[in-house]
């Protein structure tokens, strides 16, 4: 690939992440505001954090494995984080005898998985894009105050990764990448109850 050719593309990604990040930076900064997102990035007890992670492993199983059945995951398969966070669950289940009860999962979840097997290719991607770029970006700040050793926040090759999706972004995926911001915030909501 040739210098010009490759700066082209780059900068239409660019263009487009840009956009689709302002398209929905005003939930992105909504979330950041939340007394649970606050929790995380200070760091919470091992039971608090144990029940945030099973609730999002079970809603990232649903959207990896939807993803995965309809292509959505071809050539950014790295990015799923699921067995990580089986691995990050089995961990605090081991050190603090914790179980996975249907009893931990709040209502949203329910309704994310309906939403989930709903979707499109495109939706799907908006809803990779605002999970696992949240792992990717603020996932880092988190491990490092988290219970136990944190593997769902470690990528091989990040910088690969973040390319990579956002070569498949645009900014008609605005819409649904705030519906899936709002799912989190509904989660955040429902655990702090």
């Amino acid at each position: 690939m040739n210098q010009e050719y490759s700066w082209a593309i780059h900068t239409r990604v660019n263009i487009h992440m840009s956009k689709l990040k302002e398209l929905t930076w005003e939930n992105h900064k909504k979330a950041e505001r939340m007394t649970h997102a606050r929790k995380l990035l200070k760091g919470m007890e091992p039971g608090e954090y144990y029940r945030f992670i099973y609730n999002q492993y079970v809603q990232y199983k649903a959207l990896e494995d939807t993803a995965r059945n309809k292509g959505v995951l071809e050539g950014i398969e790295p990015i799923c984080r699921q067995d990580a966070m089986d691995e990050d669950l089995r961990e605090l289940e081991t050190q603090h005898g914790f179980t996975r009860d249907e009893d931990l999962l709040c209502p949203v979840v329910d309704e994310y998985i309906d939403h989930v097997n709903m979707l499109d290719n495109a939706g799907l991607l908006s809803h990779i894009y605002v999970r696992h770029f949240g792992e990717l970006h603020g996932g880092q700040m988190i491990k490092k105050r988290a219970p136990g050793s944190g593997k769902m926040y470690d990528f091989k090759d990040p910088g690969v990764l973040i390319a990579d999706v956002r070569a498949q972004l645009n900014d008609d995926m605005a819409p649904e990448a705030n519906r899936c911001f709002e799912f989190a915030m509904q989660l955040f909501e429902e655990l702090d109850r």
